[in-house]
């Protein structure tokens, strides 16, 4: 059955099923909606905002780790454990949690990626890996997350975030989803406030993805 879900949930994030998404919420040019996927009582947030800021300097704030702790909410480290290529790496993240709530980490694998129309595509999903710390309070799992960078002419993108994931530990799930829920503006709203910044470059976007189709 966990198989079965799993699959659904990876399904319908990687296809956007827009018609699926409710939205919840709208503020500061920030507009937040919901998915609930069939089999889980965790629901899936989306938010979308337009920030005057070009591709390659949305890329770079994604990209770069020395400065997550700046814009990443309760997020205390992040350590890269592998860097596997230019726009791929595995990563160990730690979040502080309020008493009495255990921190929770994770490790996951980063991968962007460019399409054919333009968008660029930074997918984020839990995994294993070897070089992993042992866990700080409790283990959480990343079901699946991810940013898409929309460019709109040469200084304006438009940019999304997608979360869906599982604390595990006595965390209510309700709780979860409402902890969930106001995460995708508090990101944004942090990451509009990075562009400006000195640190932030213009980042190259990852190679185009040509699907090839065998013929046979």
């Amino acid at each position: 059955m966990k198989t079965i879900v799993s699959i659904a949930m990876i399904f319908m994030f990687a296809n956007g099923f827009a018609a699926d998404w409710k939205q919840v919420s709208s503020s500061n040019g920030i507009v937040v909606s919901k998915l609930k996927v069939p089999g889980t009582k965790i629901v899936g947030f989306r938010g979308e905002t337009s920030i005057y800021a070009s591709a390659e300097k949305l890329m770079h704030i994604l990209i770069d780790n020395n400065h997550r702790k700046d814009w990443v909410d309760r997020l205390k480290t992040s350590n890269v454990l592998e860097t596997i290529g230019p726009y791929e790496y595995i990563i160990y993240q730690e979040f502080k949690l309020p008493w009495p709530l255990k921190n929770r980490d994770f490790v996951y694998r980063g991968k962007a990626t460019r399409k054919k129309d333009g968008r660029v595509v930074l997918v984020m999903k839990s995994e294993v890996h070897p070089n992993a710390p042992k866990t700080v309070g409790v283990r959480a799992e990343l079901v699946n997350s991810r940013y898409t960078i929309t460019p709109i002419g040469k200084f304006k993108s438009k940019l999304e975030v997608e979360i869906m994931s599982d604390p595990k530990g006595a965390i209510p799930k309700w709780l979860v989803n409402i902890i969930q829920k106001k995460w995708p503006h508090k990101t944004l709203m942090a990451i509009k406030s990075q562009v400006e910044r000195k640190y932030v470059k213009e980042h190259p976007l990852p190679p185009i993805v040509e699907i090839k189709i065998s013929k046979k």
